[in-house]
């Protein structure tokens, strides 16, 4: 310390010392100063303001070094080398050109670092070689320790000093020049500190030696040019910040007539806002000027936030709810200065609408409780949490006893009330903890979390069957039912949530056969169950060699005038003993088993073969519906097989209609979108039969070559009532003709529901005009028709008696 101190104040001039530090501070603001112009600029000009900020930096610090070692008073005769000193100018411009080249335009913080240590390596070079330009009559001693110390420290101030002359924080921009100034005198005063003088008479000055005195003139004139530049960039920064403050004020008129959001920033700070973002905020645009960027989105990283890339962040406001907004990120230049502009898109309106449409769609309509989509996404959570941490669940399957008697007392209004009583009863029981959905008719699942103990699942199912059993009021009428129940707890060995789901219907299955109005718990003992669907696969390879199946016929009918024009081709089963079975009783082991395509096939040709055959017998236009089964959809050679069925029928293509159901075409949909593309080619329509009730995206209404949808039963079924219903039909109606295709309900049972069908769709099909028909009761249910020389066949009154 002592060393210092005397370094200070004996062997140096404080008054040019001082003078040395405000040479540095003049000309460290002049380089900047300029150095942001040139920013500001393009072209030519931008070069020239950069060479000249170079070559402002590298006199600078030659100058200070300059009036630093005038300062110093070795006690002995001394002077400059002038080949020597000069070249420390020069090495000094070069050093630190090469360090402001290395930071110009590059983002990284690392770069701008490595940028400053540069600078100060070429500092801490023009110091030493301005110090070996300094001769003496003596000797010079160097405490090398000293050195390097001295030159270590300095070098992360110089990589500090240029992070924060580049930084948009203005506290941390400001620091930029006072850390250079410390980093220099840093480096000044320890190689002062470490040289030592040794007078020696025998040492002669160089004959081309500078005095000091002569020096002097020339380090003033470069030093009062250092401060022209310095007060040219004053005036440049000056003029800068009021073209900015116009353009700022121009931009601000102009964002304020955005619908968005808007904030002007510098760095983080606002400079302006908007008045929608104003709105947002609860706050005034004074009270957004000069706020941190931070304080309206807490926990975004605006130095992360990518360039015009919408993110997602919460939008604080003055009453304290964040608003969910999306942000977006644009750096613009304003009177060359870049500036920030942050725009906020509010997405409550968005993020209300999604719910919504979410609610709608995981909500069962009827009765509010989860639908099976919701359901099926919870099971596979449960199964989830159950594999990482062995969560433990239970699932419960419930069927309503007696229910389909309900329906054929009180008719299907009857049997929804029912329903709805039924869910909100269950809803009670289980409370919010648990998961209650209607899976579909009177089938009901819930999922109970936390808890795979049978006997406190069990408890919880005896209350909801016990709450079902309480009677209930339709009308003047008193219902009673009951539920019976199947319950499969989570296991220790992983199961699929088809293993679950067949688990407790297995149970439920046997909770129905004996005796109904239980729970029943699966037990390895109800897989003979399984062993049954067998049974019945087995019966279906027999009928199927034995030839017991046969094609019913459900008429389509022209709405405007009840025409037949076509009709749907339905599979039975002529069952030895039990009679015709319907689909229901046969169909999914059918479709699961190998039987699919060849029976697939055969009903194909059939249908193909009875549709000319009636259109032989007069009606010209007839048209026959064929559903497809999935594994025919996934078959490499659908069109194939159906070209076949056409060829050897003669039935011609436009008379041909396949229908295929939106849970079908979720699986396979390049493969299936290519077929339907090939048949719609061949001129065969194609129908999205029960719209409505899958999980398909509406996009594959743009996506498949369809040519009909058919609006399911479910939504015919209260048309004349309902809204919900009629709102559903009614934009489905606009959004096939939007897309160009026809439309037919399915389902129609009243005159009430065709009449008001008939204004919006031209087709429909229900038990109103038939049920399905063997071919000849269908055939001799249009026979009247036969007769009417040229007309469409229609289907009589007396006719849908028969039926």
């Amino acid at each position: 310390m002592n060393v210092l101190l005397t370094c200070l104040g004996v062997l140096n001039d404080p008054k040019l010392l001082t003078l040395a530090a405000l040479v540095c501070l003049i000309g460290v603001y002049g380089s900047f100063s300029v150095a942001r112009h040139a920013g500001r600029r393009d072209g030519a000009a931008r070069r020239q303001w950069a060479i000249l900020s170079l070559v402002t930096a590298g006199c600078t610090a030659w100058a200070t070094h300059m009036v630093a070692l005038l300062a110093f008073r070795p006690g002995m005769e001394a002077g400059f080398e002038p080949v020597t000193t000069a070249l420390s100018l020069l090495l000094a411009i070069v050093g630190i050109g090469a360090g402001l080249m290395l930071t110009l335009g590059r983002r990284e913080r690392w770069r701008r670092f490595v940028g400053g240590v540069v600078i100060g390596l070429g500092v801490a070079v023009l110091h030493y070689v301005g110090q070996a330009a300094y001769v003496v009559r003596g000797h010079v001693h160097w405490d090398l320790a000293i050195v390097w110390t001295t030159i270590l420290a300095s070098l992360p101030l110089f990589g500090l000093a240029t992070l924060a002359s580049v930084e948009r924080t203005r506290w941390i921009n400001l620091t930029g020049a006072p850390l250079l100034v410390l980093a220099i005198g840093i480096l000044h005063i320890g190689g002062m500190v470490a040289m030592t003088l040794e007078f020696d008479p025998r040492v002669q000055l160089p004959a081309w030696t500078v005095p000091p005195e002569l020096l002097a003139p020339l380090v003033a004139t470069m030093s009062s040019g250092l401060a022209i530049i310095a007060v040219i960039g004053l005036r440049l920064t000056i003029a800068a910040k009021a073209k900015l403050r116009y353009e700022r004020r121009r931009l601000g008129e102009l964002a304020n007539l955005g619908l968005e959001g808007l904030a002007i920033c510098e760095g983080s700070r606002i400079v302006t806002a908007n008045d929608s973002l104003a709105r947002l905020t609860g706050l005034s645009r004074d009270d957004l000027a000069g706020r941190e960027l931070s304080e309206l989105l807490p926990g975004l990283d605006l130095a992360a936030l990518p360039e015009r890339e919408e993110i997602d962040a919460r939008l604080a406001t003055r009453l304290g709810p964040f608003v969910p907004v999306r942000v977006l990120r644009s750096d613009v230049r304003l009177a060359g200065s870049l500036q920030t502009v942050i725009a906020f898109r509010d997405q409550s309106e968005r993020l209300s609408a999604e719910e919504r449409i979410r609610t709608l769609a995981y909500t069962d309509t009827l009765t509010g409780l989860s639908n099976r989509a919701r359901f099926q996404e919870a099971i596979a959570t449960c199964i989830e949490e159950h594999g990482k941490a062995r969560t433990p669940f239970s699932l419960m399957l419930f069927d309503l006893d007696g229910f389909k008697d309900v329906n054929d007392a009180f008719g299907h209004a009857g049997g929804d009330e029912v329903l709805r009583v039924v869910a909100r009863r269950m809803r009670e029981v289980v409370g919010a903890d648990h998961l209650v959905a209607r899976l579909g008719g009177d089938e009901f699942a819930v999922v109970v979390r936390g808890t795979a103990d049978p006997i406190e699942v069990s408890r919880l199912g005896q209350r909801l069957i016990e709450a079902t059993e309480l009677p209930i009021a339709l009308g003047d009428e008193i219902v009673h039912l009951s539920a019976s129940g199947g319950l499969m707890p989570s296991q220790l060995q992983a199961m699929s949530a088809d293993e679950l789901m067949l688990a407790a219907d297995l149970a439920l299955f046997d909770a129905k056969a004996n005796g109904r109005a239980r729970l029943r718990l699966f037990t390895p003992e109800l897989r003979k169950a399984a062993k049954d669907r067998l049974s019945v696969a087995e019966d279906l390879r027999e009928a199927w060699e034995e030839r017991n199946f046969e094609l019913y016929y459900q008429p389509q009918v022209r709405l405007a005038d009840d025409r037949v024009v076509g009709a749907e081709a339905l599979i039975r089963w002529n069952h030895a003993y039990l009679g015709v079975l319907s689909p229901v009783s046969f169909l999914p082991v059918l479709e699961a088993g190998p039987l699919t395509l060849p029976v697939g096939d055969w009903i194909l040709s059939k249908a193909c073969q009875d549709a000319v055959a009636i259109r032989r017998a007069g009606h010209g236009d007839f048209r026959i519906g064929v559903n497809l089964f999935a594994a025919q959809l996934r078959a490499p050679d659908l069109v194939e097989r159906v070209e076949e069925a056409l060829r050897a029928s003669g039935l011609p293509a436009e008379a041909l209609e396949l229908e295929i159901t939106e849970n079908t075409v979720l699986r396979n949909e390049r493969t299936i979108a290519n077929h339907l593309a090939r048949l719609r080619r061949m001129n065969v329509g194609i129908a999205f039969d029960d719209f409505g009730t899958g999980y398909a995206s509406l996009t594959f209404l743009k996506q498949l070559d369809i040519t009909r949808l058919k609006i399911d039963r479910s939504f015919v079924r209260d048309i004349t009532i309902d809204g919900k219903d009629q709102g559903i039909v009614d934009a489905v109606v606009r959004m096939a003709r939007g897309c160009d295709l026809d439309v037919i309900a399915e389902g129609i049972e009243t005159q009430a529901q065709a009449d008001y069908l008939r204004d919006r769709m031209s087709e429909g099909q229900g038990y109103l005009f038939g049920k399905p028909m063997p071919l000849a009761r269908f055939r001799e249910a249009i026979a009247p028709t036969d007769q009417r020389l040229g007309a469409s066949p229609s289907f009589p009154s007396d006719a849908r008696r028969r039926a």
